[in-house]
């Protein structure tokens, strides 16, 4: 189908960096629409704190990709009206927590459209429901929820201490998690189609909505420049260790870190001399003071290059229990050639690789280092996983291959 669209992207924050998972989610997204539609792109920032960051800065490109930009200005700075304590439904949060900075954002859509002849928009993030509602009616609306709020938070839920402890704590989670649902089980009715990144979050939003006809998931993918790093024949370790890298404020990352330090590392690895490497910003500050008392943990803060310091290491370990979506990381680590170790939570979104094949899945501590002490040792298995794995993402998941599926399901509403 050979059809050209204007379509107008929408998102909740600027796009300043591919080492962001959203960003990256959109950027590769929108650039792979762009080589067969006139894309516009259109930011409305949700948070006080949004650094004013040119478009045209930095890798990201988007003046190739997108043939207009606009950013709306940020939030109001004043308090927000008390009348967003009554809200049932989150996506009525802005409607009624900055009613005119909401009607200004609406106008400027409208606008957009009218100035355009847009007739299909592609919407990410579950903050924008309530802004691109009121064009449901007349607008072909592809509407990306990414990650459910509602699963990331019953996960969240489940590894709070039991009753009556952290009392106010829980009883503010279900609260924010009936707003979630009564919102995402109204995506399907609002909008021609909604996405999400992993089978278990599609599975909520059809669970919450009862409706399953016009909920899709879309896995994300890896782009050709990191595959390249790749070398299937030269693939030497050169640490024995294991290496987790991420966000390390982004709550599931914490928690994926703190459970791997206290059951898996420090009772079993440690004692074995495998070392731990820990890549990312914002460490907490307990692990800085475990890495420098434990030579065994390498703490490395931020880098741009992560792949050459992943290149030292054999095996790559996810040891997330909460969040949902998909986890980048695991995509990466097959693209830069590291086995990886998994529980099922981090490896659930990524439904074509292969337990003991592709991957190897470990949920119970003991497990997790068994298997990282058996890869560790054993080099013709983990070449094999490596390879295995490789196979798996160049044949699913690409970031050509995912937009191509996104680009065909909008072309069929």
């Amino acid at each position: 189908m050979d059809f050209v669209m204007r379509i107008l992207a929408i998102t909740d924050k600027r796009l300043a960096s591919l080492s962001d998972g959203y960003d990256l989610r959109v950027w590769h997204f929108c650039r792979e629409l762009a080589e067969r539609h006139e894309m516009y792109l259109l930011t409305v920032p949700l948070g006080h704190l949004d650094l004013p960051i040119k478009f045209n800065d930095g890798s990201i490109g988007l003046s190739d990709v997108f043939k207009k930009i606009i950013d709306m200005p940020t939030l109001p700075t004043h308090r927000p009206s008390l009348r967003r304590h009554f809200r049932r439904n989150d996506s009525d949060y802005y409607l009624l927590s900055y009613p005119r900075h909401f009607s200004m954002v609406t106008n400027a859509i409208a606008e957009i459209c009218e100035q355009n002849s847009i007739n299909h928009m592609v919407v990410f993030n579950l903050d924008l429901a309530g802004f691109v509602r009121p064009f449901s009616s007349g607008k072909t609306i592809l509407f990306d929820l990414c990650d459910s709020e509602v699963l990331t938070l019953t996960r969240q839920m489940q590894h709070l201490p039991p009753w009556p402890l952290q009392l106010k704590a829980r009883l503010k989670a279900h609260l924010t998690r009936a707003r979630f649902a009564k919102a995402e089980a109204c995506l399907p009715h609002w909008f021609s189609h909604v996405t999400t990144i992993n089978g278990a979050d599609t599975d909520t939003v059809c669970r919450l909505s009862g409706k399953g006809t016009n909920i899709s998931t879309i896995p994300n993918g890896v782009s050709p420049e990191l595959t390249e790093t790749f070398d299937a024949n030269d693939h030497v370790a050169k640490r024995r260790g294991v290496a987790f890298w991420g966000n390390l404020s982004f709550r599931p990352n914490s928690d994926a870190v703190r459970f791997f330090y206290e059951s898996v590392y420090r009772p079993h690895l440690a004692p074995a001399g495998i070392e731990w490497c820990v890549v990312g910003r914002d460490a907490e500050r307990w692990l800085q003071e475990e890495a420098l008392r434990d030579h065994g943990i390498r703490l490395t803060g931020f880098v741009d290059d992560i792949s050459s310091v992943l290149a030292e290491y054999p095996i790559m370990v996810n040891p997330m229990r909460i969040g949902s979506g998909l986890k980048n990381k695991v995509l990466e680590a097959f693209a830069m050639g590291l086995a990886v170790v998994s529980t099922g939570v981090g490896i659930e979104a990524i439904g074509m690789a292969r337990d003991d094949v592709d991957y190897i899945r470990a949920d119970e501590p003991a497990k997790m280092a068994s298997a990282i002490k058996l890869l560790v040792e054993n080099e013709r298995l983990r070449l094999s996983m490596i390879k295995s794995a490789r196979n798996v993402l160049l044949e699913h998941y690409t970031w050509k291959k995912t937009a191509r599926a996104l680009d065909a399901l909008i072309c069929s509403l």
